[in-house]
């Protein structure tokens, strides 16, 4: 019997240790485990929250935009004081000027390519977002494919040995008397024989749109990529141009006004406008709303705004992918 009970004991001895010693293990990996649930836990609300609002993406988004735009307002606006300031040396105020902008168009596209796009928080970019955003840019891209050399079909008909006959001559001479030819997709030649300026007002062109017709392209780019894109952030940044063409075509305009940079006068500032469209709609120009709209259609280089547009399909196809 004493011995049973001695081996009784013995068990319920080593019993007692084994469940001490899976008690001692289940502390401490508790003790364990608490600090990492405690920093998981912190990791994900801090994601949630700049997910909800990344004060980074968006300083990238705003900070370069207000420093291109304030730089130059600034710097053209005291262009006078800055250059008495260099003692009289324009180089110096050039010099000063560049190196100002190159800073603030460096700073626009690290923060674009590297702080916001494609940053949260996300949104969902309906069906209705992307139609508008392509009407948008392909006005902004046609109006800024203007710059551009008129386009042309690099393969076309002209009459042999490049001899420009009369039409009854062409016409007699029929299919033998034209041979076709390869030509630059460019029409370089052509910028020299663009049709004169025919308005009463002495407009042509994008001109009778805006005083700022390329400011404002670029705008129409930007604001309809903002419509489409899903980073909020990115879309703000995107709202930059638009913000670019209404303060910076004012201060120009101002400055024109005064007779710094350009010339405004009265005349010029009744039939033009700012705001796009703005003195067409009015019937501030010669031809009235309809009249000036035509004309515009009529000196536009059509084939120019048809790449431009073609392009702005392409962005909307593949958003909607």
């Amino acid at each position: 019997r004493s011995s049973r009970l001695q081996r009784g004991r013995r068990r319920s001895i080593s019993l007692e240790r084994l469940f001490a010693r899976l008690a001692e293990m289940t502390l401490l990996g508790r003790r364990l485990l608490h600090p990492l649930r405690r920093s998981a836990g912190m990791s994900s609300s801090s994601a949630l929250a700049a997910e909800a609002a990344p004060p980074s993406a968006l300083r990238w988004a705003v900070l370069p935009w207000s420093f291109f735009i304030g730089e130059n307002v600034l710097l053209s606006h005291n262009r006078a004081s800055i250059i008495a300031l260099c003692g009289g040396d324009e180089q110096s105020y050039h010099a000063l000027y560049n190196a100002l902008s190159t800073a603030a168009c460096a700073s626009l596209g690290f923060g674009y390519f590297f702080r916001v796009a494609g940053a949260p928080p996300l949104r969902h970019v309906s069906v209705a977002a992307v139609g508008g955003s392509f009407v948008l840019q392909a006005v902004g891209l046609a109006g800024l494919f203007q710059a551009l050399p008129r386009a042309q079909l690099p393969l076309a008909s002209e009459p042999a040995h490049g001899e420009r006959a009369e039409p009854a001559a062409a016409s007699e001479a029929g299919a033998a008397a034209r041979q076709w030819v390869i030509r630059c997709p460019m029409d370089f030649k052509g910028e020299s024989a663009s049709p004169a300026v025919t308005s009463p007002d002495g407009l042509h062109g994008l001109h009778r749109v805006s005083r700022h017709p390329m400011l404002w392209s670029l705008a129409a780019v930007g604001l309809g990529g903002a419509l489409a894109v899903p980073s909020a952030p990115q879309a703000v940044w995107l709202l930059g141009p638009a913000a670019m063409a209404l303060l910076g075509g004012a201060h120009i305009d101002y400055r024109h006004r005064r007779g710094e940079g350009g010339t405004l006068s009265a005349e010029t500032e009744r039939v033009t406008s700012l705001l796009p469209f703005a003195a067409m709609a009015a019937g501030a120009q010669a031809e009235g709303a309809l009249g000036s709209l035509l004309a515009l259609a009529r000196e536009l280089k059509v084939e120019n705004a048809v790449l431009g547009v073609l392009l702005a399909a392409r962005w909307a196809v593949t958003r909607g992918r």
